[in-house]
């Protein structure tokens, strides 16, 4: 009889120790499908806000009067997305313009990658445009440390050219 209440508190501790086993693989399956998930969210919404920005800084150029001696040139725009991007609550967005034309047009702009003045070309404008979209992991465990500093800033960049 002892041994038949023996084996049973074995089976019994045996089944127990199997079932936490499995509920714990369950549980990180599950967490690291979240935060993949999250990753992925983050870099699709990252490629939207470049594509977003790159259409923003082509509008800007575009309303910006070059010939007026007072207008300036746009180089940079900067924003932020989101309630916080410091702490992985949104997107910092940079974006650079470099100008190729006409002199007439990117006589006053710091970033020029060509100049010329051919009469051919004299209506030509060319920008390349570089959005840098950055964000961080919001289920960073640095980021709950109060180790802000400690969590990478992940980074999407797209360039293109755009004719104005």
């Amino acid at each position: 009889m002892r041994m038949r209440e023996a084996f049973s508190l074995l089976v019994a501790i045996f089944t127990i120790v199997l079932i936490s086993l499995v509920g714990t693989y369950i549980f990180h399956a599950s967490s690291s499908t979240v935060k993949e998930g999250e990753l992925q969210y983050k870099k699709e919404q990252a490629m939207l806000l470049a594509r977003s920005y790159t259409e923003y800084a082509v509008m800007a150029i575009s309303a910006n009067n070059r010939f007026l001696s007072s207008s300036e040139c746009i180089d940079e725009i900067r924003a932020d997305v989101g309630s916080d991007p410091e702490r992985g609550m949104g997107y910092r967005v940079r974006v650079k313009i470099t100008y190729i034309g006409s002199t007439l047009y990117v006589s006053k702009c710091d970033h020029v990658a060509a100049q010329f003045s051919y009469d051919v070309h004299a209506n030509a404008l060319s920008a390349i445009i570089d959005v840098y979209v950055e964000y961080r992991e919001i289920t960073h465990p640095s980021l709950y440390n109060g180790n802000i500093n400690l969590v990478p800033w992940k980074t999407y960049h797209r360039r293109s050219i755009q004719k104005i």
